[in-house]
C-alpha cells in the first residue's frame, strides 16, 4: 500500500509541476516536438504482477509489487505511416519491490532495456505504444522452480500516455515478465508473470 501511496503523489505532483494548460479544445503542445529524435523522456510508476500466467503447471504463486523507473530517448521522427503514424524510442529501466504473496521469497529488482514504438497522430491527448524488453533481475523467489538468484528477463507490454499538461502524461500499461536463468542454474522451470503498471512522464 505505501507504493501505491507513493504513485498517488506523483500524479499529484505532476498535476502541478507545469503551468502550462492543454486547453478544453485539444493540446496546445507539439507533438512533433516531443517526439522527434533526441528528445528525452523520464518516467516513475508502480506495478503489480500475478504469476503463474500461461504455463502453470508446477509452478507456485508468486505476487509482487514494483517501483519502476525509465529513462527513454527518442530514436527518429515521426514516420508518416497512416494509422500507424509514430516513431522509435529507446528506454532504460530499472525496478524492484516486495514478493506480497507466496511461501518463499522476499523481493524482486532488476533492470530491462526496452524498444518502443510510439502511435503519435496529430491532435490525439492519447498515445499508444508497444514495447519489447531484455534484462536481468535478482530475487530470492522459490529457488525450486527457478534455482539461483541471477535471472535474465523477457518482457513486452502495450500501453499509452494521456497528456494531462503539454509534457507531462499519465501512464497505463499491461506487462507479460518471463524470468529464467537461461539453464545456468541447477534448476530453470522459470517464472510467467502478468500485470499493470501506472506511471507518470516527463518529457524535456
Amino acid at each position: 500500500m505505501r507504493f501505491l501511496g507513493f504513485f498517488a503523489l506523483f500524479i499529484g505532483l505532476a498535476a502541478r509541476l507545469s503551468a502550462e494548460p492543454i486547453t478544453s479544445s485539444g493540446m496546445n503542445y507539439d507533438s512533433d516536438g516531443i517526439f522527434r529524435a533526441g528528445q528525452w523522456e523520464a518516467s516513475a510508476g508502480v506495478g503489480v504482477f500475478f504469476s503463474p500466467f500461461l504455463a502453470t503447471k508446477g509452478r507456485p504463486a508468486n505476487d509482487y509489487v514494483l517501483a519502476v523507473f525509465d529513462v527513454g530517448y527518442m530514436l527518429s521522427n515521426i514516420k508518416e505511416w497512416g494509422p500507424a503514424r509514430g516513431n522509435f524510442e529507446i528506454l532504460g529501466e530499472v525496478f524492484g519491490g516486495p514478493v506480497v504473496t507466496g511461501d518463499h521469497g522476499n523481493y524482486v529488482a532488476g533492470l530491462t532495456f526496452w524498444g518502443r514504438y510510439n502511435f503519435v497522430q496529430p491532435g490525439w491527448k492519447f498515445v499508444p505504444y508497444g514495447q519489447l524488453g531484455i534484462g536481468a533481475t535478482a530475487t530470492d523467489l522459490d529457488q525450486s522452480i527457478i534455482g539461483q538468484v541471477f535471472q535474465f528477463n523477457l518482457e513486452a507490454a502495450v500501453g499509452t500516455r494521456y497528456f494531462i499538461k503539454p509534457h507531462v502524461a499519465l501512464n497505463a500499461e499491461y506487462r507479460y515478465q518471463h524470468l529464467s536463468n537461461a539453464n545456468s542454474g541447477t534448476r530453470n522451470v522459470g517464472v510467467n508473470a502478468q500485470g499493470v503498471y501506472l506511471g507518470v512522464s516527463w518529457f524535456f
